[in-house]
């Protein structure tokens, strides 16, 4: 007969195996919002590194963060930067609304949803909720790449090549055929960002993040493919293969920064299925090259 224990040990093991990433989340966490809002400190790329890197001393591992890190946080810094070159090669700039008015069944969805939802002249809790969303567009592949770093290396690695791809794919795509967003193309599109930016300083403590948008170096003409889009997407598909169900917030928080996008005027829907188009050629497409990969280490340590 097994031991009364012997069937809670597996649930034991599970809750011991979410310890570690559980606490390192939430010291993320609470670092981050004492450096918004005691600091008074904007949460960038340099910032959260740092963070990062104290974890890592803590657990042990600061010379394998190290390794990792760097090279993958200067491939995709150095995307952050160029991409905002797009549009500036005297390539002639698309308007996609035609396409968004077919699939939307007539309609801009960015026009129906600000036309239901926007008041002009002020700012609702929506509006900002919709910002940080849109700003949490590096935040949270970083975040997200750390813990897979945490809980299991090799997912790590597959998701930053995925990621790096994906970015300097649609890099190429944004220098060969800019596309104009809604609020440049559609006339009664708002750009609800220029007027909630500065409604941050009404927050206590909470610091103006333009200083990350300018920093980033925005290009106006990368509409397509969204990586606001993708970026989430693709997180949330390394989640699901790693945690299962468990990966299911990273659903939702997807879902959220689609509608964001949309409602900010920033992207079209037809710009969120390019980036899922791109996303599942990045995820594939990495499973195909380590696929290959493994294929031809064996054959050679057979040969």
């Amino acid at each position: 007969m097994q031991p009364a224990d012997a069937s809670a040990r597996p649930s034991v093991r599970r809750r011991r195996a979410w310890l570690l990433p559980s606490l390192v989340a939430g010291y993320l966490g609470v670092v981050t919002l004492f450096m918004v809002f005691v600091l008074h400190l904007s949460v960038s790329p340099e910032r959260l590194l740092i963070l990062m890197l104290i974890a890592a001393l803590v657990l042990g591992r600061a010379r394998l963060f190290l390794a990792d890190w760097i090279p993958f946080l200067v491939l995709f810094l150095s995307y952050e930067y160029l991409r905002g070159l797009g549009g500036k090669f005297g390539m002639p700039i698309h308007d996609v609304t035609g396409l968004e008015r077919w699939i939307s069944f007539g309609t801009v969805s960015s026009l129906e949803l600000q036309q239901g939802f926007y008041h002009a002249g002020q700012v609702s809790w929506y509006d900002i909720a919709a910002t940080m969303f849109y700003f949490l567009h590096f935040a949270f592949p970083l975040g997200l790449g750390y813990l897979f770093w945490i809980v299991d290396r090799r997912t790590f690695l597959r998701f930053s090549r995925a990621l790096i791809a994906m970015s300097f794919a649609a890099f190429v795509f944004y220098l060969l055929l800019p596309v104009a967003p809604p609020w440049k193309a559609v006339p009664g599109v708002a750009k609800i960002i220029d007027h909630t930016l500065p409604s941050f300083t009404d927050l206590p403590g909470v610091p103006i993040p333009a200083t990350i948008y300018h920093w980033l170096t925005p290009n106006q003409y990368a509409a397509m493919p969204s990586l606001h889009a993708a970026f989430p997407l693709l997180g949330t598909l390394f989640a699901l293969r790693l945690w299962g169900r468990r990966a299911w917030p990273t659903l939702v928080y997807t879902a959220c920064v689609w509608l964001s996008i949309v409602y900010l005027g920033e992207h079209y829907v037809v710009d969120i299925i390019g980036g899922a188009i791109f996303t599942l050629a990045a995820f594939f497409g990495e499973d195909a090259f380590t696929g290959g990969w493994v294929r031809l280490r064996s054959a050679r340590s057979f040969s």
